[in-house]
């Protein structure tokens, strides 16, 4: 039995005197009507990459992307000598996401990696990202 799930990523950018613009990232996630997960975050600042800081903070805090870095299937490997991509921290219970500042493309590179479709949108104020997956029944088990 399979089950798809989807994450939504939305980005938007609003303007500060100070900082520029800031993003606030949304993410929702859902697990074909089993589970479905609202969560958000945003940051200020300069010198780093924001929009992936907003979106690291937003899906750090969802049960569904927590629950996937605990999976036992997960592939965190690079490819390189067996090596642990850098978007993920080891835990003693799985993996944390952790690529808040260095840039989206690490992070679509990991999803990608394990069978996430990956759909991008961008406009002046806006991004987006859809990653879809089937996921078997060894995952659909943990979450319900």
């Amino acid at each position: 039995m399979c089950v798809e799930l989807v994450f939504r990523v939305n980005v938007d950018w609003h303007r500060s005197r100070m900082w520029g613009r800031n993003p606030r990232a949304e993410v929702w996630a859902n697990l074909a009507g089993i589970r479905g997960d609202y969560t958000n975050g945003t940051v200020s600042g300069c010198g780093y990459d924001k929009e992936s800081a907003a979106v690291d903070l937003a899906l750090k805090d969802n049960p569904l992307m927590q629950t996937l870095m605990m999976w036992p299937k997960l592939n965190v490997n690079t490819g390189y000598s067996g090596q642990v991509t850098r978007v993920v921290n080891k835990l003693d219970y799985g993996y944390e996401l952790c690529f808040g500042g260095m840039g989206m493309s690490e992070f679509l590179q990991f999803m990608r990696g394990n069978g996430f479709a990956v759909e991008e949108m961008h406009g002046d104020m806006f991004d987006g990202y859809t990653f879809r997956r089937d996921m078997p029944e060894s995952f659909v088990k943990l979450v319900a």
